[in-house]
């Protein structure tokens, strides 16, 4: 198999299969439209597959006739609930958009299948397809691995990618590459302070939830400046409040939802307190009473050094440049860490963010965002590269 030649031989097909799913993006843990398009594919092509989920998530293996690892190859299906604004032949009009690209990680993880099983007998090992709902909200991959998309025959090493500028500073092209810490913990916490309504004109009367969800926060927004220290990387976010329905009634409840990203369990675990006695200390200060819910969600997503240098070499070999390093780890989050925290692997960049007829380009989870399908290609070659190069180097 000569890997370049390959890949770009199935590039309109690869095209096609991403436009085919750019049509039909789904969210969460539900994808009915998006397993159907995968699981009839697989059918076609006489490759069998198991489902998981509620048949929301599949996997399939591709038997190499000579002896080799089982490695895996990630990719997550869901989208996200954006009103597309793109001027695209084949946009979303479902309401939902695939705006962080996750319909060409299923393109890329297909059409790397697709050429693997036409070389089965080039083919050293098994290598197994993961696709995973969910990646976005709530998170697929732990109950995937609970189900035992890892096992049955186990796997030893996984890998994965992310298109579009997960990390603005790639250059247009270029496969970005880390060792260890690459994306941050991420975690949701949720504050619903109770009071008593009434009439805006009369707030003597009344119990105001409003004013203790203002200094809750700002008090939280204190946590990282005068608690954390400045070596840990850290991002807390209120990104939801809501309170009250017009301008003359003080409401009974007020709410707000965020995010933590980090690095440290320790220090997840700091945040986690001192956000609920910052919050239930103050409700109660304004006389009101608190709930308040902190979830884990998914841990940081840490590259092991061998995967990762061999990413590195594929890179070089088949696409005849060198990888990018990237210096920084992100405080954007990836489930693709439970996989990690289970088995090796490495999860690394491509970097294609398309610009509009203006000139402009919009990052991943705009409603404008738009991907490059000419770099899809490397994907596909630097999978297939690392598939052959992890047998050999065992």
């Amino acid at each position: 198999m000569d890997i370049l030649k390959d890949t770009k031989k199935m590039e309109e097909i690869l095209i096609k299969i991403r436009r085919d799913l750019h049509k039909i993006p789904e969210i969460g843990l539900e994808l009915p439209q998006t397993y159907k398009y995968i699981t009839e594919l697989l059918a076609e092509k006489n490759i069998p597959f198991r489902s998981y989920l509620n048949k929301n998530g599949i996997s399939c293996d591709i038997y190499g006739k000579k002896p080799g690892a089982n490695i895996a190859v990630r990719c997550d299906m869901d989208a996200l609930s954006i009103n597309e604004e793109t001027n695209l032949p084949f946009k979303s009009e479902n309401g939902n958009m695939h705006a962080c690209g996750h319909d060409a990680h299923m393109a890329i993880a297909i059409t790397t299948m697709l050429i693997c099983n036409e070389y089965k007998d080039e083919l050293p090992g098994m290598v197994r397809f993961i696709f995973q709902p969910g990646e976005e909200y709530p998170g697929g991959a732990k109950p995937m691995i609970e189900e035992g998309v890892l096992s049955d025959p186990q796997i030893e090493n996984i890998i994965g990618l992310h298109v579009g500028a997960i990390f603005p500073n790639i250059p247009f092209g270029k496969i970005g590459v880390k060792n260890g810490e690459i994306m941050a913990s991420m975690d949701k916490f949720e504050v619903t302070v109770t009071g008593r309504g009434g009439h805006g004109s009369m707030p003597e009367a009344t119990i105001d939830p409003i004013p203790a969800l203002c200094d809750i926060c700002g008090a939280i927004d204190r946590i990282k400046s005068r608690e954390i220290s400045p070596n840990d990387r850290v991002a807390i976010s209120v990104c939801h409040v809501e309170a009250g329905s017009t301008q003359n009634i003080i409401p009974t409840t007020a709410y707000l939802e965020g995010t933590v990203r980090c690095y440290s369990d320790k220090v997840r675990e700091h945040i986690r307190d001192r956000i609920g006695e910052i919050a239930e200390d103050v409700a109660k200060a304004y006389r009101c009473q608190c709930n308040y819910e902190y979830s884990w969600k998914y841990p940081a997503v840490i590259n092991d050094l061998k995967s990762t240098d061999l990413i590195r070499d594929c890179v070089k070999d088949v696409l005849k440049e060198e990888p990018y390093e990237i210096e920084n780890p992100s405080m954007t989050g990836e489930d693709m860490s439970f996989y990690l925290n289970e088995i090796g692997g490495t999860f690394f960049m491509l970097s294609n963010l398309e610009a509009d007829e203006n000139g402009e380009t919009y990052i991943n989870h705009n409603s404008k965002f738009m991907i490059a399908e000419s770099e899809l290609y490397k994907g596909v070659a630097v999978f297939l590269a690392y598939i052959e190069k992890y047998n050999r180097h065992k």
